[in-house]
């Protein structure tokens, strides 16, 4: 059997009942990973945002993640910090980070002024870090000899402390027949601690393989930054923050930074999603958790929660390799495999029920009604650039083409469903779909009769409601309907130069147009001063198909150009960049959250 080949396969230590056993040597076998790199636990700290979405851990946290996951010592008892010492002294686990609290260097001062991560994460744990590390209080424990752990108290409060990093957890699972060698033993004070019999210890061949495991956890605490809000649908600290961060840094050059390839990013992920397949024992329930909001994920015990450790992490390498290669959900290929093989995001069927407390109604918190097809192309690549999920469970497009009535709006956004009466409130046993309208202000969406329109939209919505709970949604604070227009001008003129519409023409056009650039650019300009704007008026001998169509995916490098601008100088951007930053706010509105209604009485 070969340690590189084989699934972590682990012999069960003797228990109190197995006394005839006790002398057997165990021999542990480690799976090694895949999408290892040679950067150390101090290297991460040169990147922009790290530790920012997925946070270090301390000993005491640590093992209470181990407790969470059933990963437990010799008769089944809880890993404790003298256990995790242990570990750490055989090369089982070795912890990220030793801070020197004491104002003594311990190694190199890392230079850490431009960190994001120490400007914006306002915690204990992420100061002293980056304080240490400026200070060169700061090692890797790979790199250095084994010292005793301080006995007195808990990190930060004594003099050096140790950090691990989340994803080291996957490293403990593969280590499970290690950690439950584990055994107890009194010192002359009566204190307890744990320590490894010398027959139960595991070699080098298991200890490489762990050190792949320690490598792994470095390859993603460089990348969970990009992809765990995609994950968990939630950006810790600033959102702008986390943008730039993104930004700041081409996904090829962190993939070339950590020294690995794509090709080892798919390999690592195939593997992690099997293991968490062989690991996980909920079936075809797996469709349904996977679908919940990360925080019921929490909630998972045992073997369920490892796999989905792994799942996280599979996720985490999935979606950044498809960053590199430039894939989105609509373009990523759809390759059959069994359910519990497959990753988080996957999708094969939509759910019939209402399940509001783990997100999973087919009532999305957001349905978003655009006026064409144009918008219907280009609405949800302003989102996608922005990072907001276009998962159909989170927001629904409608395509409601120059026409609006309220049968389009009561077939996808329904009357609220009443739930508990609470006599001056009522809970609601699912949250508001909330309807935004995306129009030219023009017919029905002029500014003088946009007020009329709002309210028979909020009508067909309460209708069903008894009288007294209706006037609690239709105050705009409640922010059921929304509508919003491009500005003055439709589309392609509020977000283009006559100029850029022109070359775009141009471009597309099967015949040349008399007068050339120049004399098309002044039609451009003339239609733009007309009553009623129309990109389709201004060239109908251009040959074009689908002309407003084309010419908006035609001039769509520009438009994505300035969003990603307006990102990077936190400004508002264009008014498409403006919709949809509001789209997002309203679907937030009702994400994961219990909603009520308040009784009005006269």
């Amino acid at each position: 059997m070969s340690g590189e080949d084989v699934r972590a396969h682990m012999s069960q230590p003797s228990t109190p009942s197995d006394e005839a056993e006790d002398n057997v040597k165990l021999i542990h076998v480690v799976q090694k990973t895949i999408a290892t790199t040679a950067r150390s636990t101090l290297d991460l700290l040169s990147l922009s945002f790290p530790f920012s979405q997925v946070a270090l851990l301390d000993p005491s946290e640590f093992v209470k993640a181990a407790s969470q996951r059933r990963i437990t010592m010799w008769g089944r008892r809880d890993l404790d910090v003298s256990g995790l010492q242990e570990l750490h002294q055989h090369g089982v686990l070795v912890p990220f980070y030793w801070v020197s609290v004491a104002d003594r260097p311990a190694g190199v001062p890392i230079d850490v002024a431009e960190s994001l991560t120490a400007k914006h994460v306002r915690s204990t744990t992420v100061r002293e870090l980056y304080s240490a590390a400026a200070d060169g209080r700061l090692v890797d424990p790979m790199t250095e000899p084994f010292a005793p752990w301080p006995t007195e108290v808990t990190w930060p409060s004594v003099e050096s402390g140790y950090l691990y990093s989340y994803h080291q957890l996957l490293a403990l699972e593969h280590a499970r027949s290690v950690v439950a060698s584990l055994r107890p033993r009194f010192l002359a004070d009566h204190r307890r601690e744990s320590f490894l019999p010398q027959d139960d210890l595991p070699n080098e061949h298991a200890r490489e393989g762990l050190a792949s495991w320690r490598s792994l956890a470095i390859t993603l605490s460089a990348l969970d930054t990009r992809a765990w809000p995609a994950i968990t649908h939630w950006v810790k600290h600033s959102t702008k923050v986390w943008r730039a961060s993104n930004l700041a840094q081409a996904p090829e050059d962190l993939l070339a930074w950590l020294g690995i390839s794509v090709d080892q990013l798919r390999k690592q992920s195939e593997q992690l999603r099997i293991d968490a397949s062989f690991r996980d024992d909920i079936g075809d329930f797996y469709d349904l958790i996977r679908r919940a909001k990360s925080q019921a994920w929490e909630s998972l015990r045992g073997e369920a929660r490892c796999a989905m450790d792994e799942r996280m992490a599979a996720e985490v390498l999935d979606r950044f390799a498809d960053e590199v290669n430039g894939l989105t959900a609509a373009t990523r290929a759809v390759i059959p495999e069994p359910l519990s093989h497959q990753g988080l995001s996957r999708r094969q069927h939509s759910l019939d029920g209402v399940l509001t407390d783990l997100h999973l109604s087919p009532h999305p918190p957001l349905v978003v009604a655009l006026e064409g097809r144009t918008e219907m192309k280009i609405f949800p690549k302003v989102l996608d650039l922005l990072g907001v999920t276009l998962d159909p469970t989170w927001m629904k497009f409608v395509d409601f083409e120059g026409t609006l009535n309220l049968s389009l709006l009561a077939r996808y956004a329904v009357e609220p469903q009443l739930g508990a009466d609470h006599g001056d409130f009522v809970m609601l046993d699912r949250p508001v779909t909330r309807f935004l309208v995306l129009a030219d202000a023009e017919n029905k969406f002029a500014p003088r009769v946009r007020a009329k329109q709002r309210k028979l939209l909020l009508e067909s919505i309460t209708k069903g409601l008894p009288a007294d709970l209706r006037r609690d949604l239709y105050g705009r604070r409640a922010r059921i309907v929304e509508i919003l227009t491009w500005g003055k001008y439709p589309f392609e003129f509020a977000h283009f130069t006559d100029r850029q519409i022109a070359d775009g023409l141009l471009a597309l056009a099967t015949v040349p147009y008399a007068g050339g650039r120049a004399s098309l650019t002044a039609r451009v300009t003339a239609e733009r001063r007309s009553a009623t704007p129309n990109v389709d008026d201004i060239w109908k001998t251009s040959g074009i198909r689908n002309l407003k169509v084309s010419l908006n995916l035609q001039l769509w490098p520009l438009l994505e150009k300035r969003i990603e601008t307006a990102i990077r100088r936190s400004t508002k951007g264009p008014p498409v960049m403006r919709a949809a930053v509001r789209a997002w706010e309203l679907a937030m509105l009702s994400y994961q959250r219990k909603m009520s209604v308040q009784r009005r009485r006269r």
